[in-house]
Order: structure tokens, then C-alpha cells, then sequence
């Protein structure tokens, strides 16, 4: 017979946990949808001009966490990849991150499909996915790449 963790819907695990709830808390992310295997988050973000915004980011979770979420930005009005020249700009790291690419995904070492472009996991192997990791770890590195743009106008 599983244990109760075992037990348990790992996705709920996540949200209940302290780190992610803290988040959420702070005003870094909010839950916008979730029907499994997809969830949609909202990060929030300072744009170059130093104005608060946000962005929604859909997460496609099959095998999670075994395997990596495939995440991609979002556009929540239209349930549609978000539009390139409504992405996030800023730093080359930003710029790389939330470019136009093979797989229409976030381009980060722990994105399902990134994670194997170019042996990007395996060069950072800091931010690659592996079943320790949660979705907190995530939105921990999204919402960081979104806020450096504060960083940059000092």
C-alpha cells in the first residue's frame, strides 16, 4: 500500500508547500487554471521601462515530476502561445529565454524540451529538472528573469 506521499497528487503537493505559498504571498505568481495535465501560472515581471507587469506561463505536466514540465509562455485571453512581440524583453538572458524557437517552449535548462537543445541541461546542470525538483523551483527562475530587469536600471 503507498504512503500518503506517494498517495497524493505531487501537483497538490507543490502548491501546498511552504515555498510556493510564499510566492504566492509575496504577489510573484498566482495559480490562473489547473485541470491536469495542464496548469497556468501568472509571474509577475518589471519591464525595461520599470513599469510592474505579468505573464501567464502554461505548464503541460504529464510524467511530473519524473519528467520535466514542457512550459510554455502564454497568452490566457486567447488559450494561445503568447505573440513574440508581446514577450518579455530585456537582458540577452531574458531575451533568450522567452525567444522563438524550434519547440515554441521556454528556452531553460529545466524545460522539457530545451533541456536537451544543445546539451543545455547538461552545460547547467544547476538548472536542470530532475524528479527533486518542484514547480516552485520554476516559477522561482521565471520570476527571477522577469525582475532582473529592475536590477539592470540602477
Amino acid at each position: 500500500m503507498p504512503d500518503d506521499h506517494q498517495a497524493q497528487d505531487p501537483v497538490a503537493v507543490d502548491f501546498a508547500s511552504a515555498r510556493f505559498r510564499a510566492g504566492v504571498g509575496r504577489g510573484q505568481w498566482k495559480q490562473v487554471s489547473y485541470a491536469f495535465p495542464v496548469l497556468v501560472v501568472a509571474v509577475t515581471a518589471i519591464e525595461p521601462d520599470g513599469k510592474p507587469s505579468e505573464y501567464c506561463f502554461r505548464f503541460e505536466l504529464t510524467g511530473f515530476p519524473g519528467t520535466a514540465p514542457e512550459v510554455k509562455i502564454w497568452d490566457a485571453g486567447t488559450n494561445a502561445l503568447l505573440a513574440a512581440d508581446k514577450r518579455p524583453k530585456g537582458s540577452e538572458r531574458v531575451n533568450k529565454a522567452f525567444q522563438i524557437w524550434g519547440d515554441n517552449t521556454v528556452y531553460r535548462p529545466w524545460e522539457r524540451f530545451s533541456s536537451v537543445h544543445n546539451n543545455f541541461a547538461r552545460d547547467f546542470p544547476e538548472l536542470a529538472w530532475h524528479p527533486g525538483r518542484d514547480l516552485t523551483f520554476i516559477l522561482e527562475d521565471l520570476h527571477g528573469l522577469l525582475t532582473s530587469n529592475s536590477a539592470a536600471r540602477r
